[in-house]
């Protein structure tokens, strides 16, 4: 994971997921949705991972949808919301 709108990290078998776009109020756009499924999925796989701590940067835990980068998306925006909702919700499945 490049991606540095989510933090990644394993300690004492303890995966600690961190969402970091406190200037969007942690809020989700397509990067940090794909970032975060490759974070459950990375959980999901690794047998040494026993616990996982989801935890953000800032004032704000998550505000839901970046609508921002939804309204730049307004032309084709029932496809940019699918594919925005689907990560996360594919996520919570691992």
């Amino acid at each position: 994971m490049t991606d540095t709108s989510l933090l990644f990290s394993v300690e004492n078998h303890v995966a600690r997921i961190t969402l970091n776009r406190p200037q969007a109020a942690n809020s989700l756009n397509l990067d940090l949705a794909k970032s975060l499924f490759d974070a459950a999925v990375t959980c999901d796989e690794d047998s040494d991972i026993r616990a996982v701590v989801l935890t953000s940067t800032g004032k704000m835990f998550c505000a839901g949808g970046d609508l921002k980068s939804f309204w730049k998306h307004e032309q084709d925006l029932g496809r940019h919301l699918e594919e925005v909702a689907a990560p996360p919700s594919r996520a919570m499945t691992c």
